[in-house]
């Protein structure tokens, strides 16, 4: 994961730091959508996809550690 997702990493970097927050359904856009090639801020917002669904219920319930998800083993 060194070179890819860099949206969801800078993201996921400000949660564990404290700067953002997972508190609005933005914040999980900003963290699950901003590097996917179907995703255009401000279209379709109210459309979802099943990845972000899913991902968005393992984060809510703390099943998904960031943390763990940006150590890199490079």
């Amino acid at each position: 994961m060194s070179e890819e997702f860099a949206g969801f990493k800078k993201k996921a970097r400000e949660i564990l730091e404290g700067r953002s927050g997972l508190d609005s359904i933005e914040d999980y856009r900003d963290l699950l959508c901003e590097d996917c090639e179907f995703y255009h801020h401000g279209e379709e917002e109210n459309e979802e996809c099943g990845s972000f669904l899913l991902l968005k219920a393992l984060l809510e319930r703390e099943a998904f550690d960031l943390e763990k998800v940006l150590r890199d083993p490079e």
